[in-house]
């Protein structure tokens, strides 16, 4: 029996794809530039592009939020200042929680039987604030984030480190999150148990594989009887 769970955060708990395109069409109307569906576009293919060479270590989690911005507006051949873009859209993205669904429950029932532990490669206070506002936070024991840390998934330290704060052994645990690279071979590197989190059935044709996996959060608790 799992003593606790490991948890991502975005495209775990909350859906980035919806979050970020509402902080991003809140940041061009912030600084009055035109916005349209294709800008969103071109910022998911940077963003996704940016965040697989986070997971393979190319870069940091913080070489992204520095990249991105300056790429877009390379990208769409507009001149704006890509710091102050990233500082709001960054502020407004901390207030985005539009949640995975079956969340909340599945956080109620596990809760009831282990401690839950964010497992997130991202901001501290933007990870707090969006699980306050969806008043999820309450479910988690402690929230074990990138910046904080100094480390990120799939590093083998972000794990050690996390383990060593919540006094807990790799058997113990189980890493659920959406990301095969950073959050399944992330855990598998550290003898971690994980549950490959797909919701759109994806097909897996790398060479990783998750212990369970799931297509909706609440069947999670199987994962616990088997």
């Amino acid at each position: 029996m799992y003593k606790a769970v490991f948890l991502d955060i975005d495209d775990t708990v909350f859906n980035f794809k919806k979050c970020s395109e509402s902080a991003l069409k809140g940041t061009f109307s912030t600084l009055n530039i035109e916005y349209n569906k294709g800008v969103f576009e071109s910022f998911a293919e940077i963003d996704e592009r940016l965040w697989k060479q986070q997971k393979e270590e190319v870069l940091s989690v913080a070489d992204v939020m520095n990249i991105r911005f300056k790429e877009l507006s390379e990208s769409l051949n507009m001149d704006f200042d890509s710091d102050l873009a990233k500082a709001h859209f960054g502020n407004l993205l901390g207030e985005q929680h539009i949640m995975e669904p079956g969340i909340e429950e599945m956080l109620r029932k596990i809760s009831a039987d282990c401690k839950i532990y964010a497992a997130s490669n991202g901001v501290l206070t933007m990870q707090e604030n969006r699980l306050k506002l969806s008043g999820l936070k309450r479910y988690f024991t402690d929230l074990f984030v990138s910046d904080d840390l100094g480390h990120a998934k799939p590093d083998i330290s972000f794990f050690t480190k996390s383990m060593k704060r919540a006094d807990l052994y790799p058997n113990e645990i189980l890493m659920v999150g959406d990301s095969l690279v950073s959050d399944i071979a992330g855990a598998h590197n550290a003898g971690i148990d994980s549950v490959w989190y797909n919701p759109y059935r994806l097909e897996n044709d790398s060479q990783i594989q998750a212990d369970y996996e799931i297509n909706h959060l609440h069947d999670l608790s199987y994962c616990f009887k088997s």
